[in-house]
């Protein structure tokens, strides 16, 4: 007898993205634009924070002042303007963060969904001479602060604790999961001179010792302005050239399964004769935003916008649950009646942008199943997914997890129509087959009630299957009372609520398939 818990995880999605790989640019065409969020003086850091895009400038006050030669007491301050869904600015910039960072040049800023934790990048010490540079690439020493919000309003939570006043530590960059934190450092010790990038992992709440990411990533020169991209991805800046006034440029480097990373790869669509730093993608992947000095700009350093384009496609593979071994040539039906590729076990074919698709498996002689493939708030890139099927035969029972019922009772319950439902599923995959629902009590009340009260139970069931469409010739409502206990409570034995409800138990049977 097989537990149908175990068929269901066979026929759960297994999607694996492309972007857990380094094709991040492979299926993709960019266009960069202006915006119309930046200042005459340098606006830098972007970063999407909670449905909005945060960047560092000055306010118009401190534009004006800087105006006049009046750089003292002058700070970058955090703004923040609202967005869409896929991170096209919608709103105005407000100012953020103010009473925090009073007094401090402010950002850039990492913020992790998961945790809610916003990482901020400040300093306390003053430099007179920042107009038309963007501190970080001043002589201003950083620290990172971590923020969350209570009642709506921020709060600083702590300080990294590797903070130094003798150096800086800055430009954070939190991975989706809020246990990774990347960040720029020229600590003085265990770097490759300059501004390195180092990683720090967070367990229990206590951050790690930082490790220096090394040489495949770092250099003799600048390394700073972190991202970090569904924990693949690492774009970063350097300003590694052949001189110590060569301009930045970004570029990306890859994680390997061995969690070390690949061969830095230049960003030669983003990269100009000037400064380029600061790369930030929106989780749906369709908008980012990066800074650039390059001519045309309104100011200094400018935030510029880049729209991904691009297409989609499926990499699909039939598997045997029980073998564990794909099919070659894999057999599929999909909903569109578009034609696939096939190569040995490895089955594509184009996908649409925001569409979903049905693909459906049919082998003689199996459990097969369906599976509907969705583009939509997708990434582009390959999509690969894999249809798992079960190797059957007549009379094979299956035990059907989580369908109870309350003691003398008969009505479904919101749990139990859940897994109902699914098997309302494999008899929809499964057209040919006609099954028995089999329900079981346990043994308190006497035998001829039990088996009356089983007979309900299974007619409920059924009753519910049919509902969803499925013809009522192809299943038949079985019941057995307390005729096949599970365990050994049988009458007369003590046992827990737990025990008895064990032999509550439902079950369905396949009385044909295939038309045998």
């Amino acid at each position: 007898m097989r537990r149908l818990v175990l068929l269901f995880m066979a026929i759960t999605p297994m999607l694996l993205s492309a972007q857990n790989g380094c094709d991040f640019f492979e299926f993709r065409e960019i266009e960069i634009e202006k915006t119309d969020i930046n200042t005459t003086q340098s606006d830098f850091g972007p970063a999407f924070v909670d449905g909005e895009l945060w960047l560092s400038a000055f306010s118009n006050e401190e534009i004006e002042k800087l105006s006049k030669g009046k750089s003292k007491k002058t700070y970058y301050n955090l703004f923040s303007i609202a967005t869409d869904e896929f991170g096209h600015v919608t709103g105005s910039k407000k100012v953020e963060f103010e009473d925090i960072s009073a007094g401090y040049h402010a950002g850039p800023v990492s913020y992790c969904d998961k945790t809610k934790e916003l990482f901020v990048t400040i300093n306390n010490y003053e430099n007179p001479e920042v107009r038309n540079k963007v501190y970080q690439k001043a002589d201003i020493r950083l620290k990172i602060i971590i923020a969350q919000k209570e009642n709506n309003i921020w709060k600083v939570k702590e300080e990294i604790p590797f903070n130094d006043s003798a150096y800086s530590v800055g430009h954070p960059a939190i991975s989706v999961t809020g246990d990774t934190l990347f960040f720029a450092s020229d600590k003085p010790t265990g770097g490759f001179g300059g501004s390195d990038i180092y990683m720090t992992i967070r367990k229990n709440g206590v951050w790690s010792q930082p490790m220096n990411l090394g040489e495949t990533v770092n250099s003799s020169a600048d390394e700073m302005f972190p991202f970090f991209l569904n924990g693949s991805i690492l774009f970063y800046a350097t300003n590694k050239g052949e001189d110590e006034n060569a301009d930045f440029n970004m570029q990306y480097v890859c994680l390997n399964t061995d969690g070390t990373f690949g061969i830095p790869v230049p960003l030669d669509e983003f990269n100009s004769d000037e400064d380029d730093f600061g790369l930030v993608i929106h989780p749906k992947q369709k908008v980012g935003y990066f800074v650039s000095r390059r001519e045309g700009g309104l100011g200094d350093d400018d935030i510029y916008k880049v729209n991904f384009t691009g297409e989609y496609s499926l990499e699909l593979i039939v598997m045997d649950s029980k073998t564990m071994l794909p099919f070659m040539n894999p057999v599929v039906q999909f909903s569109d009646n578009i034609a696939a590729k096939v190569a040995g076990e490895l089955l594509s074919r184009p996908l649409d942008e925001n569409s979903s698709v049905t693909a459906s498996t049919s082998y003689e002689g199996y459990m097969n199943t369906s599976k509907t493939i969705s583009t939509i708030d997708k990434p582009y890139g390959i999509i690969r997914d894999t249809l798992w099927i079960e190797k059957v035969e007549v009379k094979q029972i299956f035990v059907m997890e989580n369908i109870y019922y309350d003691f003398d009772k008969w009505n479904i319950l919101p749990e139990s129509a859940d897994e109902l439902d699914k098997l309302v599923k494999v008899l929809n995959d499964n057209p040919s087959w006609k099954v028995e629902l089999g329900s079981h009590t346990d043994s308190r009340g006497s035998d001829r009630y039990n088996m009356k009260l089983s007979q309900r139970r299974s007619d409920s069931a059924v009753g519910y299957i049919i509902e969803k469409g499925i013809e009522k010739d192809r299943i038949i409502a079985k019941g057995y009372g307390e005729s096949q206990l599970v365990n050994r409570c049988a009458n007369g034995v003590p046992c827990s609520k737990e025990e008895h409800r064990k032999n509550r138990r439902t079950e369905f049977k396949i009385l044909e398939m295939d038309g045998k």
